[in-house]
């Protein structure tokens, strides 16, 4: 029995000790993991940079051509100021391309190819602008019509093509290898409860069975002092009435002395016996009450590692769900971005390429000047893009603003100071409520670009039939101040527009001007400053803006 109970103890070591090394390699797996998904993310990041970088090289071109154009046409001299600009920043652009494919290991030739196109057609855009200088305008358009962008524009688009098809490779082995990494942790933790589980099961068990062994043993120690404390009473007993028997007979004992001491000789070896017995029964409950002592405190430390086992395990596994949201979550909003940059970059360059194409078969100068202004127009659109553009990544960029305190009756005040034309032309009446809560540490910025945005929209998006009301009321509540912006506007249908509520470009009503930036960056600058918002609206009865500001 002896040495099956050993192999038992130390199978259970041994299982332990196995467990203990998964955990560990569990904890170099997730290291590894780690690695490779923040590997795979610079290298999604950086093929999307190429691709920003790559249209950037030819929108420089398009730059240079334009102002080179608007000068030869309007004569101010900002326009050569932009050309020098885009001559200046070509080198740079090239460069930092050439690296970037380089540090990828592209084949370099087309882009060798493009880029001898492009320089050539820079050194035609520099002999341009000296013709433009030396007010040599037929030179300038004997250059103009014959058409040199043409060879570098063919070559770009196919330095182009090539490099979406070798970056988007490169974005599909990155996303691959992510999966791959989350899907190997995944099956360690499988394999990990499988094994552990079963041990769990079986330290229970071995441990219920020796509570059981050691009760056995409490009660048969008790039975045995029992069984001793009445053999000493049968024992004290049977002592006096022997020694009555002895005082009755005295003479009889006399006569019989060598009987009795011999008699006496026996009991005094039963005592000893008896309590050698005892002893020995004493020394066996020490060493029983030893063995439960020892029992607890396995018991204890087998439940403390199945706690840390558990604990290390939710742990793990909740942060990387964490990761696993916030990089979905930052791909959902690279993916935004990049759409939102190529729709909306595209139409106004486009009609800019279509007006220019057709500049020069206009029928009459009043038609090549109509034409002209429809161009300035197209640049003016798409100079606002990409401000817009500007303002969405300097929001991205929050950890570099500085936190100061913010007084929020005067940024109410300055909004309304803003907005004071279209306050008293509606007619609004605004209420401002604040209870005592005035200040918080925050962006200043931020603060007044929300409120301008929302006051906003409550004025220009009124209701025809009443007079615009808008409510401000504040709160504090624990780690937030709750800001309650509140008007009795058109409203917003929330069942059919919940989820692009807070889309960039999104617009709900259109009996107005707009761009459908404002409530884009509502949510994007109060999430950037620790915060949140929340949107209660019913069409044709207002709407309710509740921001909640990080204290």
């Amino acid at each position: 029995m002896a040495p099956k109970v050993w192999f038992k103890g130390y199978a259970l070591y041994g299982i332990v000790i196995l467990i203990s090394f998964l955990l560990i390699g569990n904890i170099y797996v997730i290291y590894k993991n780690s690695q490779t998904i923040e590997h795979n993310r610079l290298m999604y990041e950086n093929a999307e940079k190429i691709k920003v970088s790559t249209v950037e090289v030819i929108r420089n071109l398009h730059l240079l051509d334009m102002a080179l154009r608007s000068y030869a046409l309007i004569r101010q001299e900002h326009y050569l100021d932009v050309a020098d600009s885009c001559l200046r920043s070509k080198d740079l652009l090239f460069d930092q391309l050439e690296n970037s494919l380089e540090s990828q290991h592209y084949a370099m030739e087309k882009f060798n190819v493009m880029r001898d196109s492009m320089e050539s057609y820079y050194r035609i855009a520099r002999a341009k602008k000296m013709h433009l200088i030396n007010d040599n305008t037929e030179a300038f358009m004997q250059l103009l019509e014959s058409d040199p962008g043409r060879r570098a524009w063919i070559a770009f688009k196919r330095f182009e093509a090539d490099v979406i098809v070798f970056e988007t490779d490169i974005a599909v082995r990155a996303r691959d290898n992510y999966k791959q990494a989350l899907q190997n942790s995944y099956m360690l933790q499988v394999l990990l409860f499988f094994i552990a589980m079963p041990t769990l099961m079986y330290t229970a068990y071995y441990t219920t069975k020796s509570i059981k062994l050691a009760n056995q043993l409490r009660r048969a120690k008790e039975a045995q002092v029992k069984f001793v404390e009445e053999q000493n009473l049968h024992l004290e007993k049977k002592v006096d009435e022997r020694t009555k028997e002895l005082l009755a007979q005295n003479e009889e004992i006399i006569s019989q002395h060598e009987e009795l001491a011999a008699h006496n000789d026996q009991l005094l070896l039963q005592q000893q016996e008896i309590e050698n017995q005892r002893n020995e029964l004493h020394h066996q409950n020490q060493l029983l009450q030893e063995a439960n002592a020892i029992i607890e405190q396995q018991h204890a430390q087998i439940q403390v590692k199945h706690d840390d086992l558990a604990r290390e395990v939710d742990r793990q596994t909740q942060d990387l769900k964490k990761a696993n949201h916030e990089l979905i979550e930052h791909n959902n909003r690279l993916e935004q971005f990049a759409y939102m940059i190529s729709h909306n970059l595209r139409a106004p360059m486009a009609r800019f390429i279509g007006l220019s194409s057709i500049l020069d078969h206009a029928k009459s100068p009043e038609e090549a000047t109509s034409i002209t202004q429809m161009m300035i127009r197209s640049a003016s659109e798409l100079d606002e893009v990409i401000r817009d553009l500007g303002v969405i990544l300097g929001v991205q960029k929050s950890g570099s603003q500085l936190l100061v305190e913010v007084n929020l009756r005067k940024a109410i005040q300055k909004i309304e100071t803003m907005l004071s034309d279209e306050i008293r032309a509606t007619g609004a009446q605004l209420n401002v409520h604040l209870n005592g809560t005035e200040n918080i540490i925050s962006v200043p910025q931020y603060v007044e670009s929300i409120l301008y945005n929302l006051m906003s929209n409550a004025l220009k998006y009124r209701h025809p039939d009443r007079i615009p009301e808008i409510n401000i009321d504040a709160s504090d509540e624990g780690t937030f101040m709750v800001l309650r912006h509140n008007d009795n506007g058109l409203g917003i249908d929330l069942e059919q527009n919940q989820t692009k509520l807070f889309n960039l470009y999104k617009r709900f009503h259109f009996h107005v001007e707009g761009k459908g930036l404002g409530l884009y960056l509502v949510k994007t600058q109060i999430e950037a400053l620790g915060g949140k918002v929340h949107v209660e609206s019913k069409r044709n009865e207002g709407s309710s803006f509740i921001l909640y500001f990080k204290k």
